[in-house]
């Protein structure tokens, strides 16, 4: 049952159980006024009005219940007739008394178990909104703990990438060096090549001198 609902219920069951308060105090002085008229042995008296006649559906009395006029009876002979009817009009009115009694007995039973299924729902809602805050906390965590992880994750590319472009820019600069050592190598050994050659060509020239005048000699 909707919670708005059972409230609604509840606040007529409330109005429901006032209105009846005041009906059983209505009828209980009633009863003790016309018990009081009994012992006062009323004579040419006219009885007391009956009450307003509530709702037969919620209060399970006819209008035979209520609307029980007893004419006014006048002389001394009529006296036993008129305490009879007191008397039957007395018992009417403590039966219709029962029955409000009952009704609203059964009116509040219905109550408390409303009541109770209120608290036993209300429990069931707390728990679950316990536990989805429980899981709120459990998914937040779980989030920032995922963000946490991408962000060290993206640091660590980051110095990757910072590293990878040290290394490339070491490795380029070593490799320059290399080339230029390389090259003065190949220079050197260019100049050693030339040098000695030269000194190959003077060699054999002074070779052939020698030879040319050993031949002349």
């Amino acid at each position: 049952m909707d919670q708005q609902a059972k409230k609604h219920l509840q606040e007529e069951f409330d109005a429901s159980l006032e209105e009846k308060d005041q009906y059983i105090s209505v009828l209980q002085t009633q009863v003790s006024l016309l018990k009081q008229r009994l012992r006062n042995g009323p004579v040419n008296a006219d009885l007391p009005k009956p009450l307003p006649q509530m709702e037969p559906e919620a209060e399970g009395v006819t209008k035979e219940n209520t609307d029980s006029d007893v004419e006014p009876v006048v002389g001394d002979g009529a006296s036993a007739k008129a305490v009879e009817a007191l008397q039957q009009r007395v018992k009417r009115q403590e039966n219709l008394l029962q029955r409000c009694k009952e009704t609203i007995r059964s009116h509040k039973e219905q109550c408390a178990q409303l009541t109770s299924e209120k608290e036993a729902l209300q429990e069931q809602l707390d728990e679950r909104l316990q536990e989805l805050e429980k899981m709120k906390e459990l998914h937040m965590a779980e989030k920032t703990k995922l963000i946490t992880q991408l962000r060290d994750a993206k640091n660590l590319i980051e110095q990757l990438e910072q590293d990878k472009g040290m290394v490339i820019a070491e490795t380029k600069r070593q490799m320059h060096e290399t080339l230029e050592m390389k090259e003065e190598e190949i220079a050197q050994l260019r100049s050693r090549i030339k040098q000695m050659t030269t000194q190959g060509e003077e060699l054999r020239e002074q070779k052939e001198k020698s030879e040319r005048a050993d031949a002349l000699g």
